[in-house]
């Protein structure tokens, strides 16, 4: 008999602190958005949708990067299905993330279980933590749901086998998405029904990667039924290699790497299967063949292993790795605690995660992905012979969990959950915030609810006063100190929120939303004149700061540095404070960051991301006394972000000033290659 249960889980986290209330108008962006691709090696049809669909902010998202290093037990919301062969544990309140996957007859986790959850800065908005299986919709990089709560729901098939089901509203693609788990009764495989949908009457894009943790080993390895890859490794181009093994040029390499190529006459053979062998962060997208059953899995020195294989539709298959370097093993335990190792394996719709794909109007998508254990025979999956062990490993996966019973369920799915008709709110485990009712009360008939009762889901205050736009015209007028919840982006919310300023809802914050929705379409000018009618109408740091940025990418930085000073001043709030102090280091106005710093109160001046900007005005105002103080203190930056060589940069910086009294090229390249930069400082993915 399988049961689905809800329960309390004391664990170890760190909070996640208040939204950033600041619009992304300057995003950072995902790290895969903008790879360059090596035409030599990638095909014309290969690359059809890289780079295609590519979106320039995450609005109307607001980024959740308010978090510290406050590691504190609280109680998650869990919801747990099991039979007798398997336990698999979800967190509907953090993305309905597949947290745990137990093999009951091995007693072996499948996953690996973060023992802490501890958000860093590697999701597209912002917060984001290791482990389990979390499920990706949307926009290249981490789902905007990562740290947020899915409507969870339980539904039940004919005979009585329970259905987690978990869905969202997916903002900037006007999608609905749900993630519905079941256990079948004698099943040793959960299995995992997604279904894609777009809500409106109008073609746009689509992307879904499912990313499983599993623990890192050096018994480990890395099977998928594929012999080539795409490969990108943090700093080069997109390419197409042969798998699993790789020979690679010692002068392409570096430390102990080159050393190793150049101890075996000049170049080294990496076997990407066995992922402790790689030296830095790299991602490996399979080519798995169209005719081919589609799974990845990692299996230990006795064969044994997580497997997690789908129906077609979902034909992606990828292995990240942060590698071996200090900087790699750094994530890590910055991620987790000492110790503790991942790898990533992935599944996604597409080729690789360059690409967005095409979606049609009020179109779906479905498939179904199972996770469960596989044994192989260890002795064929170690063997040097890679692609027999992947063909052996497709052997047992079809006999111990055939390709037909999934398609079976997905089948079963579609006419026994499908056509539910399900709005008893007493199927609802646990709601969520959505904008979804909120679309569709500006929409109507234009925007399906795909047969999702939406009308169960909650609203608080983000969604007031769109669903005041929608229902009654009108737009509210909230203290200009206090910060802004929310925004709305797309041509049917700016005409309904310019038609309320027409008929009487002109103030500083109907001005003040209109003033974002032209500055994340790129129009400047409209954008410019709507700021000032807010300020106008009263002031406020909102409208400052976005003038301040419509200077800075302009290149007018004096102009932008008076502009965020008068906003600090007025709310010196987090957000402010740090985009003001980058300002003012684009600027060289270092005396000016110094003074900002002093006059911030204790725990502001404690911000890590605060202490580092402090840390480049001292040096670069030729305190190199103080600057190193701060970096060889107990500093931790929290949102340090993928990829982001700040802090290791500073060090390089500092090391080259004390040598030479100077910091150029020449300088720069004996600090690199004569200094080794502390192991809190270093981040480094290449």
């Amino acid at each position: 008999m399988t049961t689905l249960t809800m329960h309390k889980l004391p664990y170890v986290t760190s909070p996640l602190g208040e939204e950033n209330p600041l619009p992304d108008l300057k995003s950072a962006g995902d790290v895969h958005a903008a790879i360059a691709i090596d035409r030599s090696t990638v095909s014309e049809e290969e690359a059809r949708y890289m780079g295609w669909g590519r979106v320039h902010t995450i609005l109307p998202y607001t980024k959740q990067d308010g978090y510290v290093r406050s590691p504190r037990t609280e109680y998650l919301d869990t919801a747990v299905l099991e039979n007798a062969h398997i336990r698999a544990t979800f967190l509907p309140t953090l993305g309905g993330r597949l947290w745990s996957l137990f093999d009951k007859d091995a007693g072996k986790e499948l996953l690996h279980v973060n023992p802490v959850i501890q958000p860093c800065n590697l999701a597209l908005r912002n917060a984001w933590f290791s482990g389990g299986v979390e499920w990706n919709c949307g926009i290249i990089g981490h789902t905007p749901f990562t740290m947020d709560r899915l409507t969870t729901q339980e539904l039940h098939f004919a005979d009585g086998t329970p259905l987690l089901r978990m869905f969202q509203y997916e903002r900037v693609r006007h999608l609905l998405y749900r993630v519905e788990a079941f256990l079948p009764e004698n099943a040793r495989e959960v299995m995992v029904r997604v279904r894609i949908d777009n809500t409106l009457q109008e073609d746009t894009a689509v992307y879904w990667w499912s990313n499983m943790a599993v623990n890192e080993a050096e018994d480990v390895r890395v099977i998928v039924p594929a012999s080539k890859a795409f490969r990108y490794g943090y700093g080069g181009n997109l390419s197409k290699v042969d798998i699993p093994y790789m020979t690679v040029d010692a002068d392409k390499l570096a430390g102990r790497a080159r050393e190793m190529a150049r101890e075996s006459g000049g170049t080294l053979d990496w076997d990407i299967s066995r992922t402790t062998t790689l030296p830095q962060a790299m991602d490996f997208f399979f080519d798995v063949p169209k005719d081919t059953r589609p799974f990845i899995s990692a299996l230990n020195r006795d064969g044994y292993g997580m497997c997690q294989t789908s129906t077609g539709e979902l034909r992606g298959r990828k292995l990240f790795v942060w590698g071996m370097s200090k900087g790699g093993r750094h994530w890590q335990e910055f991620l987790s605690r000492k110790g503790s190792a991942y790898l990533e394996l992935q599944s996604g719709l597409a080729h690789t995660q360059l690409e967005h794909l095409p979606m049609k109007a009020g179109a779906s998508l479905s498939w179904l992905e199972s996770y469960g254990p596989l044994q192989a025979d260890p002795a064929i999956i170690h063997a040097q012979d890679y692609q027999a062990a992947a063909r052996h490993a497709l052997d047992e996966l079809n006999r111990q969990r055939p390709a037909d019973t999934l398609e079976a369920w997905h089948e079963r799915v579609r006419q026994e959950i499908d056509t539910q008709s399900v709005s008893d709110p007493s199927s609802i485990l646990s709601p969520a915030v959505s904008f979804a009712p909120v679309e569709a009360a500006m929409r109507g008939q234009a925007f399906s609810a795909c047969g999702l009762p939406i009308n169960l889901m909650d609203q608080d205050q983000s969604t007031a006063p769109w669903m005041e736009l929608a229902e009654k015209g009108t737009f509210p007028c909230p203290d200009p100190m206090l910060p802004p919840r929310s925004y709305m982006l797309g041509s049917v919310w700016k005409e309904a929120l310019e038609k309320a300023i027409a008929n009487g809802s002109n103030h500083w914050y109907s001005q003040y939303q209109l003033a974002v929705m032209h500055h994340a379409e790129n129009e400047r000018e409209q954008a410019r004149e709507c700021y000032e009618r807010s300020l106008t109408a009263a002031a406020n740091p909102w409208a400052l700061r976005g003038l301040a940025l419509l200077d800075e990418t302009e290149g007018q930085l004096q102009s932008a540095c008076a502009l965020y000073m008068q906003a600090v001043q007025l709310s010196p709030v987090r957000p402010l404070v740090i985009e003001a102090l980058a300002c003012l280091l684009a600027a060289k106005e270092y005396e000016d960051m110094l003074s900002l710093v002093d006059s911030l109160s204790d725990e502001l001046r404690e911000n890590g991301r605060i202490r580092i900007l402090y840390a480049a005005a001292l040096l670069r105002s030729g305190r190199l006394d103080a600057a190193d103080e701060i970096l060889h203190s107990d500093l931790v930056v929290p949102d340090v972000r993928e990829g982001d060589e700040l802090l290791s940069d500073l060090f390089f910086e500092s090391a080259a000033l004390r040598q030479y009294g100077r910091c150029d090229d020449e300088s720069l390249a004996w600090a690199r290659k004569n200094t080794v930069v502390p192991e809190h400082l270093d981040f480094r993915m290449k």
